[in-house]
C-alpha cells in the first residue's frame, strides 16, 4: 500500500473538470484544461489536484450517478486532431461554426448540445479512422485492438449497453426496455438473429474506440502531472447508478429493492423531502455475499482502473461500506411521501420505512458487525491499489467506530473545521487538535463556499435570532484568531486571507481549497436535494491563467502562495515559475 506520511504536509485545489476553461474547449472543461490546471498548481507550488468523478454521466449529468463505474466520460475528451485519431480540422469546421463556438463559450455547460456535438465529432473521426490505410494508421488500429483486449472483462459489454442506450433514444432506464434487451444474456441471444446485429456491432466498435481515446488522454494527463510534480486525486463513488451498464450486466451483484442515500441532516435542508426523509440517491445496494463469491472482482477492477490514472483516490461516502441508509422506494416516488406520517408511508411501501441496512448500529453488537464489515471491505480496496493513496469522505452521521477504523488502516478522513465542535459549548475545536492523518478543507462539492457561509452568518447575526448568530460569529473569530468583539460585517479581504492562512496552518496532512474558496466567490457546483440544470454545470468565467493576472483574484493567489510556503506545504519538487 502506498503510505501517506502525515508529517509531509501538502496543499492543493479542488477543481471540477466541467468548470474549467480553455480557448476552443467546446463548452465544457476537458483533458487539456486539466493539463492547464496542473500547470497552474505547479506554478504555485501546490502538490495535489483533486477532481470529481470522470466516469460517463447519464441524463442528470451527475458525476455520482454515472452510466458506468469504469467507462470515462466522452465529454472530457479534448477534440483536437493531434489527440483524436481520425479527427481532422475540416470536421471541426463543419460541426463547430463560429456562432456555435461563441455560444458554447458563454455561461454554464449546455449538456445536451455539448454531448451531441462531441459524439457526432467522434463518430466522424471513427469513420475516418476505420477507413485509414497507411502504416501509421495501422499502428494506431493495433493500439486500439490491444486496448480492447486489455479491457475485455468490461469493455465489450459496456459498449453493447451503450449501443442499446442509443437504440432507445438515449434512455438508459433498462427496466423500461423490451424484454429481449432487459438483460445482457437476453440481448446476446437476441443478437444472434436480429436484423440490427451488424449495426449494433458497429456501435460497439465505436464506443470501444471512444473509450480508447478517453483513456489515452487521461493517461497523458497523468504523465503531465508526473512531469510537473503534481499528484492527481480522483474520486470513486460508493454507489453506482441503478440504470448503469454495471447493474444491467451484473444484476446478481445488486439489491434493487432498496435505494441507498443519506438520513436527514440539519446542514442540508434544501427541500421538504430532504428535511423529512433524507437524501434518496437511488443507488442500488450491493449484494455483498455475491461479491465475495467472486473475490470482489467488480470492486477490484474498478479500483485498479482509477489507480491507473490517479495517484490518490477519494472514496465518496465511505460510510456506505459499514452500513447504508436505505429507502424502500426509488427517487421517482419521493413526491408521494412528502408530508406523510411514518404510518402513512408504511401503507405505501408494504410496511417498510427508510433505515440503515444491512443493520442499524443499535444494539452495540450490530455496531461491532458493521465495523468488521467496513474494515474487511476497505482492506480489500487497499489491496487492489497497493501503489495508490486512499482518502475517505467520512462526513455526515458518522458512527463512533468509523474514524478509529480509518486511522487503523492508515486512511485519511475529512476534517471540515466548521463541523468540528466542542460538544459542551459548540465552540470550534482548535486547529491544533485536528488529526494529522486527515484532509482538511472548508467544504466539499456539496458545501456552500466560504463567502456564502460567512454572509449567511452575518444575516443570522443581524436577523431576528441575532444573539445566536452573534455567538456563532464569535466562535468563528476565535477559531481564526481574529477580534471576536469586532468581527467583519461582511466577507472582507482580511477575513478571506485569514481563512486561507488558517487552513494551511492546520496540522492535517493535506489542505485542499475548493476553487470557489480560493477566489472568494459564491459559485456553487452542487446543492444536495436540488435537481435541475444549476447543478454540475457552473463554469469558471475565465481561464486559470486569466485569474492570475486579474488584480481582483491575483491577491488571493499570492496569499495562498505565502501560506503554502510558510507552512511547508509546497510540492515535493518546487516548480520554477515562468519569468
Amino acid at each position: 500500500m502506498a503510505q501517506i506520511d502525515p508529517n509531509k504536509k501538502a496543499a492543493g485545489l479542488l477543481l471540477p473538470v466541467f468548470a474549467l476553461r480553455r480557448q476552443g474547449d467546446l463548452g465544457i472543461g476537458d483533458t487539456l484544461c486539466v493539463e492547464d490546471a496542473i500547470d497552474f498548481l505547479s506554478r504555485h507550488n501546490l502538490g495535489v489536484l483533486q477532481i470529481l468523478p470522470v466516469n460517463e454521466t447519464g441524463g442528470d449529468n451527475s458525476p455520482y450517478n454515472a452510466l458506468s463505474s469504469i467507462a470515462l466520460d466522452p465529454l472530457y475528451i479534448s477534440l483536437v486532431p493531434e489527440m483524436v485519431p481520425g479527427l481532422s480540422a475540416e470536421m471541426l469546421a463543419k460541426h463547430v461554426p463560429d456562432a456555435l463556438a461563441q455560444e458554447l463559450s458563454q455561461g454554464p455547460v449546455q449538456y445536451t448540445t455539448v454531448r451531441k456535438l462531441k459524439l457526432d465529432l467522434l463518430a466522424d473521426a471513427f469513420a475516418s479512422f476505420e477507413k485509414a490505410s497507411t502504416s501509421a494508421d495501422k499502428s494506431q488500429q493495433d493500439l486500439l485492438a490491444q486496448f480492447c483486449l486489455e479491457q475485455s472483462d468490461w469493455l465489450a459489454d459496456y459498449a453493447l449497453f451503450r449501443a442499446l442506450v442509443d437504440k432507445f433514444d438515449g434512455n438508459a432506464c433498462w427496466t423500461n426496455w423490451p424484454a429481449e434487451q432487459s438483460t445482457l444474456a437476453k440481448t446476446k441471444k437476441w443478437l444472434l438473429t436480429a436484423d440490427e446485429a451488424s449495426e449494433m456491432a458497429d456501435k460497439q466498435r465505436f464506443y470501444s474506440y471512444v473509450q480508447w481515446v478517453a483513456f489515452s488522454q487521461w493517461r497523458r494527463v497523468r504523465a503531465h502531472a508526473d512531469k510537473s510534480s503534481v499528484e492527481l486525486m480522483g474520486d470513486i463513488p460508493f454507489g453506482v447508478s441503478r440504470y448503469s451498464a454495471d447493474v444491467w450486466c451484473n444484476p446478481q451483484l445488486f439489491d434493487l429493492k432498496w435505494s441507498g442515500g443519506a438520513p436527514p441532516e440539519k446542514f442540508f435542508q434544501s427541500d421538504l423531502f430532504t428535511c423529512q426523509w433524507g437524501q434518496n440517491w437511488g443507488i442500488p445496494l450491493y449484494d455483498w455475499p455475491n461479491h465475495e463469491k467472486t473475490n470482489y472482482a467488480f470492486w477490484q477492477r474498478r479500483v485498479k482502473q482509477i489507480a491507473s490514472i490517479f495517484h490518490y483516490f477519494r472514496i465518496d461516502h465511505v460510510l456506505g461500506f459499514f452500513r447504508v441508509y436505505s429507502f424502500p422506494w426509488i427517487p421517482g416516488r419521493n413526491h408521494e411521501f412528502i408530508d406523510l406520517t411514518e404510518l402513512e408511508a408504511k401503507k405505501l411501501t408494504g410496511g417498510e420505512l427508510p433505515r440503515f441496512l444491512e443493520r442499524p448500529d443499535i444494539p452495540p453488537k450490530n455496531a461491532k458487525l458493521n465495523n468488521e464489515q467496513g474494515e474487511k471491505l476497505l482492506r480489500m480496496i487497499l489491496a487492489a491499489a497497493p501503489n495508490s493513496g486512499v482518502v475517505a469522505e467520512d462526513l455526515g452521521m458518522v458512527p463512533d467506530y468509523v474514524r478509529p477504523c480509518l486511522q487503523k488502516l492508515h486512511i485519511p478522513g475529512f476534517t471540515i473545521p466548521i463541523f468540528e465542535r466542542v460538544e459542551k459549548d459548540q465552540s470550534f475545536k482548535p486547529k491544533e487538535t485536528h488529526a494529522k492523518l486527515s484532509l482538511v478543507t472548508y467544504g466539499t462539492h456539496d458545501h456552500q463556499p466560504i463567502r456564502n457561509f460567512y454572509e449567511g452568518l452575518c444575516q443570522w447575526w443581524h436577523g431576528k435570532d441575532g444573539h445566536e448568530g452573534w455567538l456563532e460569529v464569535q466562535r468563528l473569530m476565535v477559531f481564526l484568531g481574529m477580534d471576536e468583539d469586532a468581527p467583519p460585517e461582511h466577507f472582507t479581504p482580511e477575513l478571506h486571507r485569514r481563512m486561507i492562512e488558517v487552513l494551511m496552518e492546520c496540522p492535517s496532512w493535506l489542505a485542499i481549497l475548493m476553487i470557489s474558496d480560493l477566489f472568494g466567490v459564491s459559485q456553487r457546483f452542487n446543492e444536495p436535494g436540488i435537481s435541475g440544470d444549476s447543478n454540475w454545470s457552473q463554469r469558471l468565467d475565465r481561464t486559470l491563467a486569466e485569474y492570475e493576472v486579474d488584480a481582483q483574484y491575483s491577491q488571493a493567489i499570492k496569499w495562498l502562495d505565502q501560506a503554502v510556503l510558510a507552512n511547508s506545504r509546497q510540492a515535493k519538487k518546487i516548480a520554477t515559475k515562468p519569468s
